[in-house]
């Protein structure tokens, strides 16, 4: 039930849900993530995602990689960004780290050269396809942030309603470094053979991530509906009408999360992400 309600309100409720579901990710990320890995490498996960996001965010900060010019307006902040965006990389990237696993048929319990050929393959394909899954969150939710909400400034503007292409570029590297990292954790440890509890949970526990992921994007349908077309102006002095911006993100939300969420669901309802390694 809580997880139907999690995809439910901010289908219903618009921007507020979106951010307050963005937070909540991450006492689930915790929770969820402790039953299927364990309390240290589950805390391993976290450490990694925070050291490896804001070390990254603080260099384009000051030097512009690998996101682009910006500045965040809010405040406390670790150095130049807020305390709690560490915590929503680690939240949302635990939601497209399952979501992309269970694309590759539960590839998180089958990684490392223990598990044949399938296994190396998936140390070095879940990791850019869990990064893919992640940044699609931020190709159709940064220009509401940054252009509209003003929660980060993109000094010089950007294509993409205000944002640069190297934001969604850039999100991609990060994610995929605080991944690729992961992986290789999960494969030294030889995850499957000590803890053979990931592939008994539940149909239902693998699917509440992709569900979580699906809400978030039917979120942008509240967000088109719900326009007052206004417009408003970047930092580059460039003028954008949200009701263009809020259409854009809401297809690019359906055709992006919304069917890669369904796709992921469809996996684990045939019983995909149950196979055994060759």
């Amino acid at each position: 039930m809580s997880v139907l309600t999690a995809l439910l309100l901010p289908l219903f409720t618009g921007e507020a849900s979106t951010r307050a579901a963005l937070l909540l990710t991450i006492p689930f990320a915790f929770i969820h993530g402790i039953r299927r890995y364990g309390v240290r490498r589950l805390l391993t996960f976290f450490v990694v995602t925070f050291v490896v996001s804001n070390f990254f965010e603080d260099l384009s900060i000051f030097t512009g990689f690998p996101f682009g010019d910006y500045h965040y307006t809010g405040s406390p902040k670790l150095l130049e960004v807020p305390i709690q965006i560490g915590p929503i990389y680690f939240g949302l990237g635990y939601l497209a780290w399952l979501t992309a696993s269970a694309l590759l048929d539960n590839a998180d319990s089958r990684l490392g050269r223990a598990r044949g050929r399938v296994g190396t393959i998936n140390i070095f394909a879940l990791p850019p396809l869990a990064a893919a899954v992640m940044t699609m969150f931020d190709v159709g939710s940064d220009s509401i942030s940054s252009t509209v909400s003003h929660v980060w400034i993109w000094e010089h503007g950007g294509g993409v309603f205000g944002v640069p292409y190297t934001n969604y570029l850039g999100w991609w590297f990060v994610t995929y470094v605080f991944f690729q990292i992961f992986a290789l954790i999960l494969a030294k440890a030889d995850l499957n053979r000590s803890t053979q509890n990931t592939t008994g949970l539940r149909r239902g526990s693998l699917a509440q991530p992709a569900l979580i992921y699906t809400g978030l994007g039917l979120s942008s349908i509240t967000y088109f509906m719900a326009d007052h077309t206004t417009r408003v102006t970047d930092a580059s002095g460039v003028v954008w009408g949200t009701a263009a911006l809020n259409e854009t993100m809401m297809t690019i939300n359906i055709f992006g999360l919304v069917v890669v969420g369904l796709l992921t669901l469809v996996k684990i309802a045939r019983g995909d992400t149950t196979r055994t390694t060759p």
